[in-house]
């Protein structure tokens, strides 16, 4: 069995996780499909796996809505980039 992390979150990255999770279709589906991942106000408790699925999705969606039109991270871009580079610190084994 693979062992349970916990994600810490900063209040920005909270807030928007929790705005995502009942306003995007496709990380709602991911919840569904993965019960065992839990979000509360200020973490994530998840598996190795469940980290690069919700690392893989956040990358997706940074190419979606993530820069302007010079191709340079606008806000939303930046915080996903954090939440990408959070959840890849949480897959280490010393973490």
């Amino acid at each position: 069995m693979t062992r349970s992390r916990v994600v810490h979150l900063s209040a920005e990255e909270a807030k928007y996780l929790l705005k995502l999770k009942s306003a995007d279709d496709s990380l709602s589906a991911i919840l569904r499909h993965y019960p065992d991942i839990s979000i509360d106000g200020s973490s994530v408790s998840l598996n190795v796996t469940r980290t690069e699925i919700l690392r893989g999705y956040f990358t997706e969606r940074l190419a979606r809505v993530g820069f302007d039109a010079e191709y340079e991270p606008n806000k939303e871009g930046r915080l996903l980039e954090q939440l990408i580079d959070t959840f890849f610190l949480a897959e280490s084994p010393d973490s």
